[in-house]
């Protein structure tokens, strides 16, 4: 088994809420592939919240190490991927 790994990479994406099925408003959607969640917001504050609330319930009782080769307590890096025109739409 390799060494446990300290970092979750969470890859946030931003949809204007323009496409077909959308309702208009924009939002943020955020995925994490080490613990193979999923979660979104309206904002960025509300994105962050349900980020910190998605990690912790996804990791919330499990032996990290056995589980995920992740060292309890892990440092979150996220990486944002926005449209080139998020200036004028956001």
């Amino acid at each position: 088994m390799t060494q446990p790994s300290d970092t979750l990479h969470v890859t946030v994406e931003y949809f204007d809420g323009q496409d077909e099925g959308d309702d208009g408003h924009p939002y943020y959607v955020a995925s994490c592939q080490e613990i193979v969640a999923v979660t979104d917001g309206g904002t960025w504050a509300e994105l962050m919240k349900n980020i910190q609330e998605m990690i912790d319930v996804s990791l919330e009782g499990e032996d990290t190490v056995a589980v995920y080769n992740l060292v309890p307590n892990p440092r979150i890096v996220i990486t944002m991927e926005l449209p080139e025109n998020y200036a004028e739409i956001a």
